[in-house]
């Protein structure tokens, strides 16, 4: 019954653009024709339609047809309109479900972490967090995660803004320190913030991407400072997992590069 209200034209049109998205170097109007099916008449009449606004472009000089500049146009905007959130929770409530921990997503604002989504387990101990509750960037996982690609300036930007107050013994106070961290974040992919901003607490924080690449929220867990100790494996074993959960997510809001 749908296929009755579908328009044969515009079917046609995606078939093209399904190729054209596939090839480095584009295709000929016969190659084209041949991979299609489509007599070469009508495909020229498809091809003429879509280059008139843009959605593929014709090098004349070798007669090869490539996509064009609007599609990327109208992918920005679809990205841009994106809410994470809505993306994000009901990996959150299955990750949780999964594992029986609880899960967070958080963005940065300001020079200040914040969490933004979360999903707890009434099974096990759960982190004292509220949505919408700020943390300081240097002393948690999430925060290094955060800046771990944004350099110097954004770093030095911390350090004046904020300053780099101890909340435990083991915070990271120095900015040599804390420039170091980073380095070995952006090395391994993961944070490991054990008892730096509450002694109780060991925060593992990955980064989650967004289609430029960039670092644009991190995903993190948080676990009893005191059961990691007495059972070690367990930090690698989540490692992996919120490596693999955080390019999964990043995948859906449109990462393209290689995966953790």
């Amino acid at each position: 019954m749908a296929n009755e209200y579908t328009v044969p034209a515009v079917h046609r049109a995606v078939q093209v653009l399904e190729i054209l998205a596939g090839s480095h170097t584009g295709h000929s109007l016969a190659d084209l024709s041949r991979q299609t099916g489509i007599p070469k008449s009508s495909l020229f009449r498809i091809l003429l339609t879509l280059e008139k606004v843009s959605i593929v472009q014709l090098d004349r000089a070798r007669n090869i047809y490539n996509l064009g500049m609007k599609l990327i146009d109208w992918g920005n905007r679809a990205l841009d309109k994106i809410d994470l959130k809505t993306i994000t929770h009901p990996h959150l409530v299955r990750m949780s479900h999964e594992t029986k921990e609880s899960y967070y997503i958080c963005i940065l604002d300001d020079y200040e972490v914040i969490i933004i989504d979360r999903a707890d387990t009434p099974e096990v101990w759960r982190m004292v967090a509220r949505l919408g509750q700020r943390s300081p960037v240097h002393a948690t996982a999430s925060g290094q995660v955060l800046i771990a690609e944004a350099g110097d300036e954004a770093m030095n930007m911390v350090v004046g803004r904020t300053g780099l107050k101890r909340f435990t013994p083991r915070t990271l106070t120095s900015a040599a320190r804390l420039k170091e961290r980073l380095k070995e974040v952006r090395r391994t992919g993961f944070v490991i913030a054990d008892a730096e901003y509450k002694p109780d607490l060991c925060a593992i924080a990955v980064p989650i991407r967004d289609h430029h690449g960039k670092i644009t929220a991190a995903l993190m867990t948080a676990l009893q400072t005191e059961r990691v100790r007495r059972n070690r494996s367990i930090t690698g074993e989540m490692i992996d997992f919120l490596k693999k959960e955080g390019a999964m997510i990043s995948r859906e809001i449109g990462y393209q590069g290689p995966p953790a």
